[in-house]
Formats: structure tokens, sequence, C-alpha cells
């Protein structure tokens, strides 16, 4: 399974008393019965299982710690697919819908609420995409060389402002973790290399030590200094 940027929108909810190195993360789901549902993490390619429990009387709960706010994943067992979640160190509460998780209400994380907003603005960009891409579709069926003309041009004026809208989403959010873990996917793919150097400075220091920063520094560092990479 891919875990990158296009993950299902999520809406935002908390409660729970943790200490504030720590977390709690409480799931609640009347027809999830006696599910398993495991915490991962996702880094280097890679699933990391934390944590698994078992939803008991609708209710499951994590604890745990974490050294820096990081995106993880929640698999219950027998959905339809996984639910991503920012964790930080707080309590954080989750009304989870197990026929469709991206519909669940997540509260009590600042960082997952940047991240669902952006999801939300971001998704029209993935849609409009996947209409084109359609479109193509047909039009390659068809033989209509004009139409695909037409609508390569398109996809490539959206993917240009796809870009725009990661670019400027993380500079108006510079202070926020969220930022760093999107400059590290998919946007930083896109930059040259001043355009990546010059957003990387503008990060506070407190969180250029990120995990995400690293990736992207670890990506800088085997970019070719002659690059040509543009944005689309």
């Amino acid at each position: 399974m891919k875990l990158k940027l296009l993950l299902p929108i999520l809406a935002l909810a908390t409660s729970c008393n943790t200490a504030d190195d720590s977390y709690e993360i409480e799931l609640h789901c009347g027809e999830c019965g006696g599910a398993k549902v495991t915490l991962c993490l996702y880094t280097d390619e890679n699933i990391s299982e934390l944590s698994t429990t078992t939803f008991e009387h609708g209710r499951a709960v994590f604890k745990g710690n974490v050294s820096e706010p990081q995106l993880m994943y929640l698999f219950v067992e027998g959905a339809r697919d996984y639910l991503p979640v920012f964790v930080e160190n707080s309590d954080i509460d989750i009304d989870y819908v197990f026929a469709r998780p991206s519909r669940s209400v997540v509260t009590g994380s600042v960082c997952h609420k940047k991240f669902s907003d952006f999801l939300q603005s971001y998704s029209a960009y993935s849609d409009k995409g996947t209409g084109i891409d359609k479109m193509i579709e047909n039009a390659e069926e068809n033989a209509d060389t004009l139409m695909l003309q037409r609508l390569t041009e398109n996809l490539r004026v959206l993917e240009h402002e796809k870009v725009e809208f990661q670019r400027q989403y993380v500079v108006q959010n510079i202070n926020s973790p969220v930022a760093a873990y999107i400059l590290s996917t998919d946007l930083m793919h896109k930059l040259n290399i001043s355009e990546l150097d010059s957003i990387t400075a503008l990060f506070p220091n407190e969180i250029k030590g990120s995990i995400y920063l690293k990736q992207v520094a670890e990506y800088r560092a085997s970019m070719p200094t002659d690059t040509a990479t543009q944005n689309n």
C-alpha cells in the first residue's frame, strides 16, 4: 500500500489527560467490535508497527511519546483503508468510521488540523487531475489528436498549479512540522536546488532538526549541482 501525500481528506475533534511529554490516542467505533487496530510509522518506504491493540466496548487506546510531531497510520482489521494521523504529544480523540476511515473525525492535534486543512484543499487538484486522466484515456481510444494535445497541456498547467499551491502552503506554515513533511514528499522533487535551498532556509531552528527536513537534506545532497529540475 503506497502511503504518500495523496491521502483521504480528514475532518477533525479531543479529550483525555496525558503528560506534556506523551500522547494518548483514543479511538471510538461502535461498529468495530473486537477488531484489532495497529498504529504504524511509514519511513524510508517501510511500514514500522509501533503497537497493536483491540477494540473493547467500542474503544481502543494507544499511549506513547514522540520527540517531534510525526505522521502515523492507523490500520483497523477489515477496514477498507488506513487512517493517517499527525501525532504530537497531546490527547487525540478519534471517532472512527469503519466503512469510510477517511470520514473519521480526529481532534486534539494542532499539527493534524493543519495537515487536514492542507489535504482538503489539495484534493481539489487531485480530483481535477483524475478527471483529466480519464479524458486523456478516452481521447487516446478515439485517436483524437487535437483533444489529446489540449488535455496534455491542461495536465501540465495543473501540475504547475499543484506545485505552486504546495509551495505557498509550506511558506505560509513554515513554523509547523507539517510544512516540513509536505516539502519532504512530492514537492522537493519538483524544485531545483536554489528553490529547495531558499525554502529550507526559512524554517525556524526548532524545526530544522525534523526527520522530514533530514529527508530533504538527503535528497538535496543527491541532486547534481547542474540539475535541470524545474517546476511543472
